[in-house]
């Protein structure tokens, strides 16, 4: 691994934004297959997060990732070194997978938060809707002015997206950290997707429940 990123010529700021791509991507696949060996499953969690996959896919990531909808592509919008080390035909598939372990670490906050509760997903909790929210948006601000800043380009250079609905043509910025904006755009994904992930826990959790 560490010869393939000499060989894509990454600089230290590069080198380090692919090393946490694909140990995020790596996690859930690396969890899903203990929690098989250990037959710890947790199937309303396990169905939640195959569809956030498929949801955060379809959602943004491939709109993204190939400039579908008045966008550019990845790869004009980033150096010829991020691309070599993170192909674009892969790119949707390793953000994904990386969001698939937001959507798991927010689903274990919340549970967390309410281990000797009631279950917040038996039906809808504005507590729990907050924890996810905040979670949400906390990660996302900083992928957006930490993580992805080399590769977002300018206004504009972003497609619009089914979970980014008003694209680039309204897309002011919120706040700056570090002298890197922090936009609309960019943060409307997880602010959708906030009552998405957990309307669909409480459907496959209260599907799990429930007396066949």
């Amino acid at each position: 691994m560490e010869n393939f990123f000499k060989f894509c010529d990454l600089n230290d700021i590069e080198h380090w934004l692919v090393m946490r791509l694909y140990i995020a991507a790596s996690l859930p696949i690396i969890l899903s297959i203990y929690y098989i060996i250990k037959n710890k499953v947790s199937y309303h969690v396990a169905l939640t997060l195959i569809s956030t996959f498929l949801i955060v896919l379809i959602g943004w990531e491939l709109w993204l990732t190939y400039g579908l909808a008045g966008g550019l592509p990845v790869d004009e919008r980033r150096s010829v070194a991020l691309t070599c080390a993170i192909p674009v035909n892969l790119n949707w598939f390793l953000n994904s997978l990386a969001d698939v372990l937001v959507v798991w670490i927010g689903l274990y906050l919340v549970k967390l938060f309410y281990r000797n509760k009631k279950s917040p997903f038996l039906k809808w909790n504005w507590g729990a809707f907050s924890i996810f929210l905040l979670w949400f948006i906390i990660q996302n601000i900083y992928v957006e002015a930490f993580f992805y800043n080399l590769q977002l380009g300018s206004n504009g250079d972003l497609s619009w997206a089914p979970l980014q609905p008003l694209g680039s043509w309204f897309n002011p910025t919120i706040f700056e950290i570090a002298g890197r904006s922090i936009t609309l755009q960019a943060q409307s994904s997880w602010i959708l997707m906030t009552p998405i992930v957990y309307l669909t826990s409480i459907y496959f959790y209260r599907k799990e429940k429930s007396p066949q």
